[in-house]
């Protein structure tokens, strides 16, 4: 009986053929919300044959599901460049590093011997943070699996055997999700625009300078994305 009436209102609902079953399932009607942009990258200058950190670029969340993604790069490059830049979109699944210290105790370099942290100093600029002490210091040099900080506000601001570390915004895959080469003209202002599948949980953008002797000044990268729901 009970089934007769909920099959009655879905047909006025939806029409007469609205019997829900695996072929026919409930109708789902997206919403639009909007689009959104945010600048995740500002570089005044970037020297000669220099490329920008992961401590550079605020790392986007994708968490929402965006439909559309897109990524706008600015830059003006110098009147005499003989180079123009390279764009290296990096991905990540949760934007964290994180592990324990398998070094000495009271010992003031971060060791983990299971890390592979980006080398050469790839985290610099960074903040690792000593969970089981309380401390976090700011990441001055790094190897593949040691990390250089000075600690402060914990209870030893040390490392001890067996201490718990994460690293926000550190973990982020060792190849590219993307790379490619903005237009190049010297004494040029470019603005370039190329659109990307939502995927990844989390992307940051790093920039390289590829030419040898100039800077590359007023470098930007915005992402943009439409919502749906």
């Amino acid at each position: 009986m009970l089934e007769a009436v909920i099959q009655r209102i879905l047909r006025a609902v939806f029409g007469g053929g609205a019997d829900i079953s695996n072929l026919n399932p409930l109708p789902v009607t997206e919403r639009y919300s909007g689009k959104n942009s945010t600048q995740v990258l500002n570089e005044a200058t970037i020297a000669a044959a220099i490329t920008t950190r992961l401590a550079d670029c605020f790392g986007l969340d994708l968490g929402y599901c965006p439909r559309t993604l897109a990524l706008t790069i600015e830059a003006l490059y110098d009147a005499i460049a003989t180079a123009g830049i390279r764009v290296h979109v990096v991905s990540s699944y949760g934007d964290v590093e994180g592990g324990t210290h398998t070094g000495g105790m009271g010992v003031a370099v971060l060791t983990d011997a299971a890390a592979h942290f980006p080398i050469p100093n790839g985290l610099v600029g960074l903040t690792v943070n000593n969970q089981t002490d309380g401390s976090s210091g700011l990441i001055t040099a790094n190897t593949i699996n040691t990390v250089t900080a000075v600690l402060a506000g914990g209870l030893g601001n040390v490392w001890d055997t067996n201490d718990i570390y994460y690293i926000n915004g550190a973990g982020y895959d060792s190849e590219d999700y993307d790379t490619w080469s903005p237009a190049f003209a010297a004494g040029t202002f470019i603005r370039q625009t190329k659109p990307y599948s939502g995927d990844p949980r989390y992307f940051k953008v790093l920039i390289e300078n590829l030419d040898p002797a100039r800077p590359v000044t007023f470098v930007t990268a915005a992402f943009t994305w439409e919502n749906r729901t």
